[in-house]
């Protein structure tokens, strides 16, 4: 089985920033959604969870959301296996910048973009499809067994759109939300976002 989870909410995603391969702390909502996403995690493995690969992103928010999710899951931080090619989509020159500063700076780029998914390459940045590429050597490597991703939306999606077949299936893959977890078992993808316990 395969968890795809996403880190918390950071301060740039409150403030509507590009963050790509650059980098903002968790904001205290970003906090508890790591510790939401243990409690989906803990209801979706019923076997013992230190049988699994806990996969992470390099960057901060990605390391931050793992550490509280160790913590709660009773996991050995150490333990985990941080994959340089599991990092964000690359931004390239539109990071740390809000749509409205990218349109600034790069009339018609945000348009460009939209209208050529996979495609289009972000000024000194990556397309979809060359992130795409760069997951799935990781996707390969533990896709036969048991693990747990640690990521980011982009990645997610790309990581969801390989368990659907390829890249073709990127316009079917749903957003991921920072308080949901996706399970792939069976050739299945399922979406988890409510907590079963009365006490939650």
């Amino acid at each position: 089985m395969i968890c795809v989870v996403r880190h918390g909410q950071t301060v740039w995603n409150l403030e509507g920033r590009k963050q790509g391969w650059l980098d903002s702390p968790l904001t205290q909502l970003g906090i508890e959604q790591a510790k939401r996403s243990s409690k989906l995690i803990n209801q979706a493995i019923t076997e013992d969870i230190h049988k699994y690969n806990i996969i992470v992103s390099p960057l901060w928010r990605c390391l931050q959301s793992t550490s509280v999710i160790c913590e709660e899951l009773g996991i050995k931080y150490a333990d985990c296996i941080v994959e340089e090619d599991l990092k964000e989509h690359g931004f390239g020159d539109w990071e740390g910048k809000t749509n409205e500063e990218i349109e600034l700076e790069f009339p018609n780029g945000l348009k460009d973009r939209e209208q050529n998914r996979i495609d289009y390459v972000v000024p000194n940045g990556e397309s979809y499809r060359i992130l795409y590429n760069r997951v799935e050597k990781i996707y390969n490597k533990y896709k036969n067994s048991n693990t747990i991703f640690i990521c980011h939306e982009m990645v997610s999606k790309v990581l969801r759109s390989m368990m659907m077949g390829g890249i073709e299936n990127m316009s079917r893959v749903e957003k991921h939300k920072q308080d949901s977890i996706f399970i792939f078992n069976n050739n299945d993808i399922k979406k988890m976002n409510k907590i079963i316990d009365s006490n939650v």
